[in-house]
């Protein structure tokens, strides 16, 4: 595997403060711009090939699942998206299963997708009839199509370069189009916390962001601030992490059980399905009973952040 050696792509600060270790990958922090990024890192080629290799079965399982869950959280999104633009055309880049872009075209929206995943993207087209393109955005998608709604969740810390992408953004927007995104705020959380996190997903995640970091990609890329929605997920993150452990005890505990009985392990199916029955159950409950996490302290704690910007100049 290639691998390169990058700098803060805002200062250009070739940092030596190391955030974050896993899976052999390091995360660089800038202390200036409040960004955390890997470095070195693998190349643009080898991180569209998570998507696009055997993986992509496997990340098309996690989201169809869940697509239930995935609906409730698109609704309560939308509501907020509704207080900046009733309808309209809306471009999501990432939709997985589509759950998203069903809730939008319920609400009037006319909806399209860019999904990279080659089966989430099938899925999208064949069974859900929304046009849905699996190559990334650029300035040919659906034909030069501007977009009154730009909007992607848990897709920042994934691109290879969130400056160039933004500005692909910028450019399938309208005059005054809206860019309403969901990601974390890892790059502001206190390392006390990081022990809350059951993994950062390296290389997976190339950048971490922080409020401060925001900010400064949207105005590099020609977009005005609006506003940011906070969501603490202090106690999703203790659930997650419960559970997570639990799950790993009951997979050692039937490979055990199956060795001393010296049977063959055919299939992992059963590890399987206690994962997603842990999965279900973390669900169920941030969605319906986690939501003390917002009235605690929210400074330096993990956060999940809903940041709405407007085009206001070509980037």
């Amino acid at each position: 595997m290639a691998m390169e050696n990058i700098s803060c792509i805002f200062c250009g600060d070739f940092s030596d403060h190391i955030a974050i270790t896993e899976n052999g990958y390091t995360g660089r922090k800038c202390q200036d711009c409040n960004l955390i990024f890997i470095s070195p890192r693998p190349s643009a080629t080898e991180v569209t090939q998570i998507y696009t290799d055997e993986n992509a079965v496997l990340y098309a399982d996690a989201q169809f699942q869940f697509d239930q869950f995935r609906r409730m959280e698109a609704a309560s999104t939308l509501e907020k998206i509704k207080g900046y633009r009733k309808n309209g055309s809306i471009l999501e880049l990432g939709p997985g299963g589509g759950s998203f872009l069903q809730e939008a075209r319920n609400l009037g929206y006319e909806p399209h997708g860019i999904e990279l995943n080659p089966i989430e993207a099938r899925w999208i087209n064949e069974n859900l009839r929304i046009p849905c393109e699996n190559v990334a955005l650029n300035a040919g998608s659906f034909g030069g199509k501007q977009f009154d709604i730009v909007y992607h969740s848990d897709v920042l810390s994934h691109l290879f370069d969130p400056i160039g992408a933004l500005g692909d953004m910028n450019r399938a927007l309208k005059k005054d189009g809206l860019l309403i995104f969901e990601t974390g705020n890892i790059a502001d959380v206190d390392v006390k916390y990081y022990k809350l996190f059951t993994q950062f997903q390296y290389p997976d995640h190339l950048f971490y962001f922080g409020e401060y970091s925001l900010k400064v990609l949207l105005e590099r890329t020609g977009f005005k601030f609006l506003c940011v929605y906070r969501e603490a997920i202090f106690f999703q993150l203790l659930l997650q992490k419960a559970l997570w452990s639990l799950k790993d005890f009951l997979k050692d505990k039937r490979v055990l059980e199956e060795m001393k009985s010296k049977k063959q392990i055919a299939s992992n199916a059963n590890g399987l399905s206690v994962k997603r029955q842990l999965r279900l159950l973390y669900r169920y409950i941030s969605l319906y009973f986690i939501r003390l996490g917002g009235i605690l302290p929210e400074t330096g704690r993990p956060l999940k952040l809903l940041v709405a910007a407007e085009k206001k100049s070509n980037p």
